[in-house]
């Protein structure tokens, strides 16, 4: 019996411990600005853009400090939705471009910037919809469009497909399915294998998260989105969201649709590595379709 216990302990704190550990990685990721990467980490004053603290609260009562960019006589609006564990600086790259192109930007902090916890999509889909409703509602525009980066770009697929007043969608190094890239990113960065730890990581995100993780797969929604238009942007190598993520998410999306993969090897950096391109697509898009 010595012998079993000896043996046992160890594996059942392995199989309770780890995967304890990479659930609050997912849950509880640390929100910060980097400039190597969000490159504006001040607000959008940095730009020189005139722009409104706002407070945009969620149905489940959530109140989301964001920044809302005016357009003086527009009545068009994009949302802009930062990835996991990033802020709402992540849109400010594309923000002097597509407000200079006359569109009114709500940079939307999810709800992990307002003290919660992140989910991959699951409840920030909540805050998605709030910032649509912001736009609409509050400002009264009445042409929306929505961009996302990256956990950003999953979640507002599922909110473009459930919410109709989004007219266009641009979703930027998105992945198809959140235990998916997940899982990758385990054996990627942990050497995690998928059996036995990724079931149980799985389990505790539920219960410690209260959802349904499984659920969020942005591939199983984007083709109900036609016949409104959606873009992808991802790097060809990207080194956290395989490109295959967007080759999934294309070929289940319905006309009209677009795709543009560059050669870029970060994450989520492609405004870093070509900018202008980058910036020429995404107002080209939303200036097409709102």
């Amino acid at each position: 019996m010595k012998k079993l216990f000896y043996i046992l302990t160890p594996i059942l704190l392995i199989l309770l411990f780890i995967p304890w550990y990479f659930s609050s990685l997912v849950l509880y990721p640390p929100v910060n600005c980097n400039p190597e990467h969000h490159v504006f980490c001040d607000t959008p004053k940095e730009l020189g853009l005139d722009y409104e603290e706002v407070q945009v609260v969620t149905e489940d009562g959530i109140s989301l400090p964001s920044w809302f960019i005016p357009a003086i006589g527009s009545k068009k609006g994009i949302v802009l939705v930062h990835g996991h564990g990033g802020s709402r600086n992540e849109g400010l790259r594309f923000a002097s471009a597509l407000n200079k192109a006359g569109f009114n930007l709500l940079l939307l902090s999810l709800r992990r910037n307002a003290g919660e916890f992140a989910s991959m999509g699951f409840h920030e889909i909540k805050d998605a919809k709030a910032g649509v409703k912001f736009l609409s509602a509050d400002r009264q525009l009445d042409s929306i469009g929505i961009f996302g980066f990256s956990m950003g770009a999953a979640t507002s697929i599922i909110t473009m497909e459930e919410e109709p007043l989004v007219k266009a969608g641009l979703f930027s190094s998105g992945y198809a399915s959140a235990m998916d890239v997940l899982s990758e990113a385990a054996n990627r960065d942990f050497g995690i294998p998928y059996y036995p730890l990724i079931p149980v990581v799985q389990v505790y995100l539920n219960v410690r998260g209260d959802m349904n993780i499984e659920t969020v797969r942005p591939v199983d929604k984007i083709g109900s989105i036609s016949p409104r238009p959606i873009a992808i942007f991802h790097c060809n190598k990207d080194d956290y969201v395989d490109v295959s993520h967007s080759d999934r998410l294309f070929s289940k999306a319905k006309e009209p649709k677009e795709i543009w993969i560059p050669i870029c090897e970060r994450h989520e950096r492609i405004w870093n590595s070509h900018k202008d391109e980058a910036e020429k697509r995404a107002v080209g898009f939303f200036k097409k379709n709102l």
